[in-house]
């Protein structure tokens, strides 16, 4: 009986050929905030200016970037940490962030984004004058 369920199990999995896709990695980010506004640093290691997006879509940030230095085909890794070519991270904008100004840049896999904070959110000091 052992021989027959054996038989069954290998027609189930012939049947359903393993279609494996690559989840993308998250990228770890650091989130700092100024009084100008919020600076996101995203570590993306072997990803290039070139194989990077940022996009904002509905009040949503999204990062993508494909890393682009990996070795030939042919090459095997006897380790490797990295398990995928791909980042993706996504965050949700609020109404107090200038959208129309914000900006990014990549240097050495690492990703900078600032979003400046609308005019009317900004802090403001206010002057005490002497009566």
């Amino acid at each position: 009986m052992a021989e027959k369920e054996t038989k069954e199990l290998a027609t189930r999995e012939e049947a359903t050929p393993a279609i494996r896709r690559e989840r993308p990695m998250i990228p770890p980010v650091d989130i700092y905030e100024t009084d100008e506004g919020l600076i996101l640093v995203a570590d993306m290691p072997g990803v290039t200016k070139e194989s990077v997006e940022v996009k904002i879509e509905e009040n949503v940030l999204q990062m993508k970037g494909e890393i682009v230095d990996l070795p030939g085909e042919d090459v095997q890794p006897l380790y490797a940490e990295l398990r995928g070519n791909e980042y993706f991270r996504a965050f949700t904008i609020g109404p107090e962030f200038d959208l129309d100004k914000v900006e990014a840049s990549m240097e050495a896999g690492v990703l900078r984004i600032f979003l400046p904070k609308v005019e009317t959110s900004k802090p403001r000091k206010i002057e005490i004058k002497v009566a």
